[in-house]
């Protein structure tokens, strides 16, 4: 997405604060608007309000990085809290965390349909680390937690229909392929964005107090900025993923990703077809 300036914030921030200020029932009738990606909620997809998805990843800093730090090879147990969920591993479609447990946080407009569920051990990392971030004068919402199979089918297809195949690879998890599924990730945010989720989160005191500390609680930020031809996504500073304090910290300290601690790199087809197209695609219009 295109990088805005510092003298741009203030405005980033105010339209990622009207696009649903505008609405009087925030998330539940922004499904009505089909011109966004529908990411659980929908979510305003380039923090100017333009909408505009070129240079995702053509100008990342890490272009081309291919380091090895881990000789771990990918870990595809569903039941593992390390288990590795990108475009090319991916969940059963049968699978159900067998521990869900309702996260004893703040959601946003309240929760329903599982989405205040996460497995319990990264449910009670989540209920600490937002204490914490309270006792420093930081308030955390959560948005949603897990999400289904078919729920994530239902979200990516919406998103194709309306956007294309291209547009939506970049934003949103095919089914299977959702780390949301885990029960290990959430999407969180704050009030002063009126909840919204968007990159200006990422420059909020509550973003950056999540990026900071969030590692000391098992949790990375799985989709950082300038890592997309790693990841395979944009930006996402409101999507935290529970993989446990001794893989979080060796992340954090690191500063890579989890495909990095993989030794992992987007196969051609990803690189050639969904990243590098994304800046051509009629989508983007």
């Amino acid at each position: 997405m295109k990088k805005i300036i510092a003298s741009g914030f203030g405005v980033a921030l105010i339209l990622c604060i009207l696009y649903f200020a505008s609405d009087s029932n925030n998330y539940a009738s922004a499904g009505n608007n089909d011109d966004e990606f529908e990411y659980e909620y929908y979510y305003n997809t380039d923090k100017t309000g333009d909408n505009d998805m070129t240079d995702t990843a053509s100008t990342s800093a890490n272009d081309n990085k291919k380091i090895e730090y881990s000789s771990n090879i990918p870990d595809t147990e569903p039941e593992s809290i390390s288990v590795f969920i990108n475009k090319e591993y991916a969940l059963p479609e049968s699978y159900i965390p067998d521990n869900l447990v309702v996260a004893d946080v703040t959601f946003f407009g309240g929760a329903s349909d599982d989405k205040n569920k996460m497995r319990k051990e990264a449910a009670d990392a989540l209920e600490k680390m937002f204490s914490d971030a309270k006792d420093d004068n930081i308030f955390l919402y959560g948005v949603s937690a897990y999400r289904s199979y078919q729920r994530q089918k239902e979200i990516y297809e919406k998103n194709v229909r309306n956007r294309g195949a291209n547009a939506t690879d970049q934003v949103s998890a095919a089914p299977g392929h959702s780390e949301h599924q885990s029960g290990l990730a959430i999407d969180i945010t704050t009030k002063t964005l009126g909840c919204n989720l968007c990159e200006y989160f990422g420059e909020t005191a509550e973003g950056k107090w999540v990026a900071k500390n969030c590692y000391q609680y098992g949790f990375i930020i799985r989709y950082p900025k300038d890592a997309e031809q790693i990841t395979g996504y944009s930006y996402e500073p409101w999507h935290i993923r529970y993989v446990g304090t001794e893989i979080a910290e060796y992340i954090h300290k690191e500063n890579i990703t989890l495909e990095e601690y993989y030794g992992y790199t987007l196969s051609d087809y990803y690189l050639e077809n969904i990243i590098s197209d994304a800046s051509t695609s009629d989508n983007n219009k």
